[in-house]
């Protein structure tokens, strides 16, 4: 009950401001784990991250048959879930400020699978760190482009494309196509990155489900919810909890750690935030 109350808001002094932010989520439907940034710290050729890829494949232990028929596991449709469906308050008060109030407003993935995305997540609401196999962008509007099977390139190389989708009128772009797959040398996307900092500085609380947390810089946004002094009229910060299977570095100062998987934890937390157990079968109308 502890993570339904910190991300659910048990706490008395909650209000609707508490925002949260989840980061990590290695996947359970068999997909491989596969961020090329975690090389030995060379610069890797091509065909090596590719194999890299490939060993990933082999080694998980759900049959895996291809990135583009993977499908997002219960964790990733929860998460868009509650971004773009906010529990009802099942609070008896007559602040209406606080009905169908938003927990969850970012997340932060190292992940390259896409399948974020599949669940039709806003882009605004998601941070890629590490790139999408399945997205090209253009090297002069970086106006991206998503593809419906993998980029086969990596290291942010040009793929022969052009942009077909930047400029004024849309489409008017004489810019090449880049894959956003980064290598140990490269630097992380910059919009990216400084919105992943800026919401994870603002969050009251960051969730870390299904990652072991070594690869930095990205491992070190967990605590940047109290990362700077609190101005002396705002409540104070909770901090980072993690769910993981295995022990990670920044285990000793979060909030809560739960060994356990994700899409069971998830479970879980959605049936204490109030909804039914059918809300992954029910077409919502907005």
């Amino acid at each position: 009950g502890k993570l339904g109350g910190k991300l659910g808001g048990s706490s008395p002094n909650n209000n609707n401001n508490n925002r949260s932010v989840v980061g990590g989520l290695d996947v359970e439907n068999g997909v491989p784990n596969s961020s090329p940034k975690a090389s030995n710290g060379r610069k890797r050729k091509q065909s090596e991250l590719q194999e890299a890829i490939e060993e990933s494949k082999q080694q998980t232990t759900t049959k895996f048959i291809s990135f583009e028929t993977a499908l997002p596991t219960y964790t990733h449709r929860a998460l868009t879930h509650l971004i773009l469906h906010p529990p009802k308050n099942n609070n008896n008060n007559n602040n209406s400020n606080n009905n169908n109030r938003t927990y969850l407003h970012h997340i932060v993935t190292q992940n390259v699978d896409g399948l974020h995305r599949k669940t039709n997540l806003p882009r605004t609401k998601l941070s890629i760190l590490h790139g999408d196999i399945f997205t090209e962008t253009c090297d002069l509007c970086s106006t991206e482009h998503v593809r419906p099977r993998e980029i086969q390139s990596i290291g942010l190389q040009h793929t022969g494309r052009r942009c077909t989708l930047g400029g004024t009128p849309p489409g008017s772009c004489p810019g090449k196509l880049k894959d956003t797959l980064l290598d140990w040398e490269d630097d992380l996307p910059r919009e990216d990155w400084t919105e992943a900092e800026t919401q994870c500085s603002k969050a009251d609380l960051v969730v870390c489900f299904g990652t072991s947390l070594r690869i930095e810089p990205a491992a070190g946004l967990c605590e940047y919810p109290t990362a700077w002094p609190i101005p002396a009229d705002s409540e104070e910060k909770l901090g980072y909890a993690i769910v993981n299977l295995q022990k990670t570095p920044y285990d000793e100062d979060a909030q809560l750690v739960v060994r356990a998987k994700v899409d069971d934890v998830m479970r879980y937390l959605m049936g204490k935030l109030g909804y039914s157990c059918d809300w992954d079968t029910i077409v919502i109308d907005d």
